[in-house]
């Protein structure tokens, strides 16, 4: 069975993460259900992100070269506080633009329900770097969530819900958006024995930093 949901303060964040889903959706029909696209990297991850927005018939880059702020700059001089470095990944239709810096997980559902997701703090302070790339900038935090053992899902859902909940719960739930997508139909499971049979994306809007 497959379930997926989508939670958006917006209309553009919305479609683009309903977008993310299809996405992850047509890789899988399009290998027979043999591979799933999220259990690979950061990079394979971000790159669905950005084919969800070609697909919306927007625009996407990743990688592409940019300054971006020194972490920890504490100099009164603004014009050396930037250093060369890569956005992750721009997305643009016609009416708005966003820029996001993205980190990447893999999450054990077995027993880490309510072990911190860190890697979301590290997703906003690589955030917090960009200079005036988008309109808005977004942090992404992709979980991948595995276990031991096949469960239904309904549990997974019980389990992933539960996850993503402690992880957001100390945060501004305004500037949050989130997606996941569990698929039990097939077992994705790799040569540990390990089922990947969820994904999910987390979102914290980051206020861009103009100076």
């Amino acid at each position: 069975m497959v379930i997926q949901k989508v939670r958006a303060n917006d209309s553009f964040i919305e479609e683009l993460l309903n977008g993310w889903i299809s996405a992850n959706q047509r890789y899988v029909e399009l290998l027979n259900r043999t591979d799933c696209c999220w259990w690979y990297n950061e990079r394979t991850n971000v790159s669905v992100l950005a084919g969800a927005a070609w697909s919306l018939g927007w625009t996407a880059i990743e990688e592409y070269p940019s300054d971006k702020k020194i972490k920890g700059y504490t100099g009164e001089n603004p014009d050396s506080n930037t250093s060369k470095g890569r956005v992750d990944l721009y997305i643009k239709n016609e009416l708005e633009s966003i820029a996001l810096e993205a980190k990447h997980v893999w999450h054990n559902l077995d027993k880490n329900i309510n072990k911190d997701i860190c890697y979301i703090g590290s997703a906003r302070s690589d955030t917090e770097c960009l200079r005036n790339q988008a309109a808005r900038h977004f942090a992404a935090t992709f979980i991948v969530f595995y276990t031991k053992e096949s469960l239904n899902e309904f549990t997974l859902e019980e389990r992933i819900t539960t996850t993503i909940n402690n992880a957001i719960e100390n945060l501004d739930i305004d500037s949050i958006a989130y997606a996941y997508l569990i698929d039990n139909k097939s077992p994705f499971m790799n040569e540990a024995k390990y089922y990947y049979q969820s994904v999910a994306v987390i979102l914290e809007q980051v206020e861009p930093n103009l100076k």
